[in-house]
């Protein structure tokens, strides 16, 4: 049993500080000016997204970039609030914006996916980026990967970072600190040169890469995964342009959810895409992370009844403590704004967060008044 702690704990604070630390000395990229701007076509799934759409279209007016090079694709995914009427108006007050509309035409069990096969048939330009309708996007961003495409002209396939807005609540401060976990292991993975990780809600690639690779054929029956599917794919057809955008000017936000059941409910269905993955890293990665949390919450059981000595009990925890502390100090330094006292209580509840989203991972999910991976309902 010792010996079985052991190397949890030290796998666990391996893997994590070692990717934390490429994190940090992966270097940054700043958004130029510069009179060779690429054209862009940006995508934009949304679904119900009315409170959150006149947010992501003021900083889309706000891009500071010719918008003349850019086209604007949003497809609506069976809404049924006003998000439609808001786009309209935004469309026809914004004449200078090159914004089509689209209305998702269901092929598979992922909307997003559907969602962005479709876009793609109809953008103009190569460069294509991707986020999500309850976004806010830097003034910067695009410029941003301008730079970065201009640094290497030759790249297929871009990610770049999201962080979760923080409010002053436990759950919105779990899911930030949550996000620039994810977030430290996807750049210090991108720096190792074995990326398997990315976020849909900021990543950007080419019109021809993506057609080369057949887009998402062969995962179109998961309702996630549009992102990390991609880059396995791309990665594996070259996996030297495959790049990492670390920039604030890049960083999209986003919304944290409200309340603990769409929280794992939203994970859980995240997760459905981790059997499909081929890449070992990643369910290594997941796997450490799942057994460190069982081993957390069963450590003070075995301890109170002599299974495991005060020793191991202790080392246990003061290796999550260390580890936890020195990637969200990492975090901090590169992200900002990690609220130190809710992470004490983040540090204990999280563990059991986890469970509970592997649990319901074993179910079929609903998000969104649907079921996951289902053909029949098809599921963003």
């Amino acid at each position: 049993m010792i010996w079985l702690f052991s190397i949890i704990m030290i796998s666990y604070a391996l893997v994590i500080l070692w990717l934390s630390k490429e994190a940090l000395t992966y270097p940054e990229t700043n958004a130029i000016t510069d009179s060779n701007l690429l054209p862009f076509t940006i995508i934009i799934n949304y679904r119900n997204e009315e409170n959150n759409l006149p947010t992501l279209l003021e900083s889309i007016r706000n891009q500071e970039y010719d918008y003349n090079l850019l086209q604007w694709v949003f497809i609506n995914d069976s809404s049924t609030d006003r998000g439609i009427q808001i786009l309209n108006s935004f469309k026809s007050t914004h004449t200078k914006l090159d914004i089509l509309l689209l209305d998702r035409i269901p092929k598979s069990a992922s909307a997003k996916k559907d969602g962005i096969t479709q876009a793609i048939k109809q953008a103009i330009n190569k460069h294509i980026i991707t986020t999500d309708a309850d976004c806010i996007l830097p003034s910067k961003w695009i410029s941003s990967y301008n730079a970065k495409y201009q640094q290497h002209k030759n790249a297929h396939f871009i990610a770049a970072p999201v962080q979760i807005q923080q409010e002053h609540n436990l759950l919105s401060s779990l899911q930030h600190q949550e996000m620039i976990a994810l977030q430290l292991i996807t750049i210090g993975s991108f720096a190792y040169d074995k990326p398997f990780m990315c976020n849909g809600a900021n990543m950007s690639f080419t019109k021809k890469a993506f057609n080369d690779v057949s887009g998402y054929s062969g995962n179109s029956h998961i309702s996630s995964g549009d992102d990390i599917f991609l880059l396995e794919k791309l990665a594996s057809k070259d996996i030297t342009k495959c790049h990492y955008l670390k920039s604030q000017n890049a960083t999209v936000n986003t919304h944290s959810k409200n309340n603990l059941i769409d929280i794992i409910a939203q994970r859980a269905r995240w997760a459905q895409k981790g059997s499909e993955t081929k890449s070992a890293l990643n369910k290594l990665v997941s796997l450490q992370v799942l057994v460190m949390s069982i081993s957390f919450i069963a450590s003070p059981i075995l301890w109170y009844f002599s299974q495991i000595t005060s020793k191991t009990f202790l080392a246990l925890v003061l290796t999550k403590v260390f580890t936890d502390f020195i990637t969200l100090s990492i975090g901090d330094q590169i992200f900002k704004n990690v609220k130190w006292k809710l992470a004490i209580i983040n540090f204990t509840i999280y563990p059991f967060i986890v469970i509970l989203i592997a649990i319901k991972s074993l179910t079929k999910p609903k998000w969104q008044g649907r079921k996951v991976n289902s053909l029949e309902n098809p599921q963003e």
